[in-house]
């Protein structure tokens, strides 16, 4: 396994594909120019409200850093549309940057798991070999629609997931190619049914090897760092960085032993790897996440790592405080950490929450954008105290930035 955390020594890109690809951004830059260029945007997007420097901490990783990729499989586009009936050659890659409807066929990528070429040239040859074809959503003809590579960085372990309409095909033969590519632990096949060409399937067939991959997270603490395993299926959510993720929960730990609260509202929860990274230092930790198989996920890890004091709940974080709100206060010096998907709050989470004033409040953000337009309302109610980031994403212009609020006296 290699943790490879060397920067790129040179200024010019070494991805044949950046420019097209729609991956990364900022790849020819060096990595430390990166980091300067983001603090620069944090500054320009909340220097309103935060007059100090808005500091990014390093990935670990610059390079193959990414625990999980998708790549498609579609009918080729051509420049000049092909006459009527014309047989498209099928496509196995990324979408082009800025035209999402048009495949380029893939041979590297410098921010998936290492040995994805290997694999993606092998799965070429036998679908190729195979005569198989990519699904095309407008004619709904065709077979193949998504290669799920997942790759644990602490232990190496690998997973691939075919996905594909459903129909026979020689499982056999695919299973033995990608063995010898690229060593997964675990090999499924999942069929489609829906009109999505999301790496999703409404069933899951496993091909060959464990039903999961394991990952860690090892935690910096006061006591050096603690470890966590978790059990990984093809469809988990899981940080897509893990090893960058490490230093981002270690600042939500860190906040939670400084507020002193007894008790932690984690909100949009996830399969609970916060709530995990943070509950020695709680009485009892309430982990909402409104998808079913995240919270089944975060049981099953709370009991592999015997932690016996968070309960998950399934629900709709807007809900599910509507609720609180309405009947059930938050327990008294309660400490709330919220980490929202890129559309960021629900406008009527954001009200329930507002409402219920919880007295710690710590945003974890994937979307700055979305955080700077919250801060009016959050900031009528909260001092902000402290403003970090960490970077999840190098080469690209997306960086996690961490909020700490306090409430104000009402």
């Amino acid at each position: 396994m290699s943790l490879n955390g060397q920067s790129n020594p040179d200024s010019e890109a070494l991805c044949p594909h950046f420019g097209v690809c729609g991956g990364c951004q900022t790849q020819k830059m060096p990595y430390a120019e990166q980091l300067h260029e983001k603090e620069a945007m944090l500054w320009k997007l909340l220097g309103a409200v935060w007059t100090e420097a808005i500091p990014v901490m390093a990935s670990p990783v610059q390079w193959h850093y990414r625990n999980k990729v998708d790549p498609s499989f579609a009918p080729m586009q051509y420049p000049e549309p092909p006459p009527k009936g014309f047989e498209r050659e099928t496509v196995l890659g990324f979408k082009r940057k800025g035209r999402w409807f048009f495949p380029i066929e893939i041979t590297h990528c410098l921010i998936g798991p290492e040995g994805l070429e290997e694999l993606l040239r092998a799965v070429r040859a036998w679908y190729r070999a195979e005569g198989l074809r990519a699904y095309d959503s407008r004619t709904h003809q065709g077979f193949l629609q998504c290669l799920l590579v997942r790759d644990a960085k602490r232990t190496g372990e690998r997973m691939v997931a075919l996905i594909t309409r459903p129909g026979a095909f020689d499982a056999a033969g695919f299973v033995k190619v990608v063995r010898e590519a690229f060593n997964p632990i675990s090999i499924y096949r999942g069929i489609a049914t829906g009109t999505s060409d999301a790496a999703f399937a409404e069933e899951l067939e496993l091909l060959y090897g464990a039903p999961d991959i394991t990952e860690e997270l090892h935690i910096p603490s006061e006591e050096g760092e603690r470890r966590f395993q978790f059990r990984i299926s093809p469809f988990s959510f899981f940080q897509t960085n893990p090893l960058a993720t490490e230093r981002l929960y270690g600042i939500a730990r860190e906040w939670v032993q400084r507020t002193g609260a007894e008790h932690l509202y984690d909100l949009y929860g996830g399969m609970g790897s916060i709530a995990f990274s943070c509950a020695d230092w709680v009485e009892h930790v309430w982990s909402v996440e409104s998808v079913a198989s995240a919270t089944e996920d975060g049981r099953r890890n709370a009991v592999g790592n015997c932690i016996g004091n968070v309960t998950f709940i399934t629900a709709p974080v807007e809900v599910y405080l509507r609720e609180r709100a309405a009947h059930h206060p938050l327990a008294p010096g309660a400490a709330v950490i919220l980490d929202p998907p890129r559309a960021g709050l629900h406008p009527k989470a954001l009200k329930y929450l507002l409402e219920l004033h919880p007295r710690h409040l710590l945003y974890i953000s994937c979307n700055p954008n979305m955080l700077a337009r919250e801060m009016e309302a959050l900031r009528s109610v909260y001092r902000l105290k402290q403003l970090k980031a960490v970077d999840l994403f190098p080469h690209t212009r997306h960086v996690e930035v961490v909020a700490e609020f306090e409430a104000r006296q009402v």
